[in-house]
C-alpha cells in the first residue's frame, strides 16, 4: 500500500509540473490562442500517464511518417526490398539487340537514389556491356502497372518543390531535379539560372527569381502541376550568391530517365536508335535491381523527413496488400482496427503529412505507438527515429545533452504547426510512447514555443525514478 501511494504522488507531481510549463506558455499573450494536445503513455500496460486535451484532432505533420513507416515496417518487415526488371525483348546477334529495353517498376520509391548511394543507370549500362550489347535497335521502354494520383489536398504552391515530388510506379532519385542560381549584385536584381540538373528540352521555365539581401537562404518557390511540363519559378536567393542550389520536382521522370540512360549508354559506346519496334518476342531478364533494405528507407524517411519516401510507401501498401479501389486513408484504418485501434475519427490524405487536410490526435498517435511496441519489426522502428540531441531533425533541439539520448521522437511542422512524436526511456529503462502537438502558432510564439517544447521535452524524462 505504501509502495501504491508513493507511485500515485510521483505521478500527481509529475502532472503537476508539466501542466505547470503548459500554462506558463499559454499564459504568454501570443500564445494564448495556440491549440495544445499532449498524451504520454507508459508502454508496458498501455495506460495514459499524462494528458492535455489529448482528443484533439490535429494536422500531424510529418509525425504522420511514424504512422507510414512503422505500418510499412509492420505488414512488409524489415528486411523487405523493392524489386526493378530490366528486360530485353527482341533477338540479340553479333552485339546488336532488335529489339527494346523493358523496365519494369514495383514502386519502388528509392530507385536511383544518390542519398542511398544507388546508381541504378550505371548498373543497367555495365549489364549491357557485359551481355556484349552494344548496339539497341529500338527504345528503352518503361512499362508502369499502376497509376497514382496526386492528392487533390495538396497545396498548389508546394507541388513544384522537391518536397512536393509525388512518386509514381517508376521513380528515379525521388524525382527531384537541382537549379542552380547566380544572384543579383543589387537586392531586387533578376537572377540568372546556370543550370539544371538532370533537364528535360520539353521544360518551359519562366523565371521570376530575384536577389534578397545576404543571409536570407532560399526563398524560392517552384510551380508545377505535374505531368505539364510549363515551371514557374518566383522568390528570391541572397546577394551575389553563386550556383546557389534549389530542388524542384520532375514533371516527367520516365522521359528524364530514359534520356539519361541513353546517354550513359552513348558514353559507354553503345548505340540506341530510339526507333518504335513493335514485337511479339518473348522477354528475357536483364538485370533485377533491388533497394536496400525498408528499415534503411525508413530510417532514411525519418531521420531526414522525405515525404518521398513516405509517400512512396504508402502507395505501394495500398496497391499491393489491398483493394485497388481502395485509398490509403481507409487501408490504414482496416488495417489497424484488426490490431484493435480505432483510426475512424481522423483523416490521412498521404503518408508524409504535407496535407494540411490530415487529421490525428496525440492521444491516438501514442495508442499506435505503443502498438508498433509490439511488432516483430520494432527494434527496427525505433532505430528509425532520430534521438534528441543527436541525431536527424531533432538533433540540434538539446545542444547541452540533458537528455542524454534517452528519447526517440519524430518532428513535424508545417504552416501555424510544431509537433513532436515518438518513444523515451525512463532512468529504469521503462519505455513510454508521447505525442504533442500545437497548432494555430503565428510568426511572433515561434521562438517561444520552440522554448516551451524544448522545456517540456526535458521535463517529460523526469519521472522521479
Amino acid at each position: 500500500m505504501k509502495i501504491f501511494c508513493i507511485i500515485i504522488l510521483q505521478i500527481s507531481t509529475y502532472s503537476s509540473q508539466l501542466n505547470t510549463i503548459i500554462s506558463q506558455y499559454l499564459g504568454n499573450s501570443s500564445a494564448e490562442n495556440t491549440n495544445v494536445s499532449i498524451s504520454i503513455r507508459k508502454i508496458s500496460d498501455e495506460k495514459e500517464i499524462f494528458s492535455y486535451q489529448p482528443k484533439m484532432a490535429l494536422p500531424p505533420a510529418s509525425t504522420l511518417k511514424l504512422l507510414t513507416t512503422g505500418t510499412a515496417l509492420d505488414t512488409l518487415g524489415e528486411d523487405f526490398r523493392f524489386k526493378t526488371i530490366v528486360k530485353t525483348r527482341g533477338q540479340i546477334n553479333n552485339g546488336i539487340l532488335d529489339g527494346n529495353i523493358i523496365i519494369v517498376p514495383n514502386g519502388d520509391p528509392s530507385f536511383g537514389s544518390k542519398r542511398l548511394g544507388l546508381n541504378s543507370i550505371n548498373e543497367i549500362v555495365e549489364t549491357l556491356k557485359l551481355t556484349k550489347i552494344k548496339q539497341i535497335n529500338g527504345r528503352i521502354l518503361i512499362e508502369e502497372n499502376r497509376k497514382y494520383q496526386i492528392p487533390n489536398d495538396w497545396l498548389l504552391g508546394d507541388l513544384g518543390n522537391y518536397y512536393g515530388a509525388f512518386p509514381k510506379d517508376f521513380n528515379y532519385n525521388e524525382n527531384f531535379y537541382t537549379v542552380y542560381f547566380n544572384g543579383g549584385d543589387k537586392v531586387g536584381d533578376s537572377v540568372s539560372i546556370k543550370k539544371v540538373s538532370p533537364s528535360s528540352v520539353t521544360w518551359k521555365i519562366k523565371n521570376d527569381v530575384r536577389t534578397a539581401e545576404k543571409g536570407t537562404g532560399d526563398q524560392v518557390n517552384i510551380l508545377n502541376l505535374a505531368p505539364y511540363n510549363e515551371i514557374v519559378m518566383s522568390g528570391t536567393v541572397p546577394l551575389k550568391s553563386s550556383n546557389f542550389e534549389v530542388k524542384g520536382s520532375i514533371p516527367n521522370i520516365n522521359n528524364v530517365f530514359v534520356d539519361l540512360l541513353i546517354a550513359e549508354c552513348s558514353k559507354n559506346e553503345i548505340e540506341v536508335s530510339n526507333e518504335v519496334q513493335t514485337l511479339d518476342n518473348p522477354t528475357d531478364t536483364l538485370i533485377i535491381l533491388h533497394s536496400p533494405k525498408l528499415s534503411t528507407i525508413a530510417e532514411h524517411c525519418n531521420f531526414r523527413s522525405i515525404n518521398f519516401f513516405a509517400d512512396g510507401l504508402s502507395n505501394f501498401l495500398v496497391s499491393n496488400l489491398s483493394d485497388s479501389a481502395q485509398d490509403y486513408n481507409i487501408f490504414l484504418k482496416n488495417y489497424w482496427s484488426k490490431k484493435g485501434l480505432n483510426l475512424n475519427n481522423f483523416s490521412f490524405l498521404d503518408g508524409s503529412g504535407l496535407s494540411p487536410m490530415n487529421t490525428f490526435s496525440p492521444q491516438t498517435m501514442t495508442s499506435f505507438l505503443s502498438k508498433m511496441a509490439l511488432s516483430k519489426s520494432f527494434d527496427s522502428f525505433l532505430a528509425s527515429i532520430p534521438k534528441v540531441g543527436k541525431s536527424g531533425t531533432v538533433a540540434t533541439l538539446d545542444p547541452s545533452g540533458i537528455t542524454r539520448g534517452r528519447i526517440y521522437a519524430k518532428s513535424g511542422s508545417i504552416s501555424g504547426t510544431r509537433n513532436y512524436a515518438g518513444y523515451f526511456f525512463s532512468e529504469k529503462n521503462d519505455i513510454y510512447s508521447f505525442c504533442i502537438y500545437l497548432n494555430g502558432l503565428n510568426d511572433a510564439v515561434q521562438l517561444l514555443s520552440r522554448q516551451f517544447l524544448q522545456n517540456l521535452l526535458f521535463k517529460m524524462i523526469d519521472l522521479n525514478q
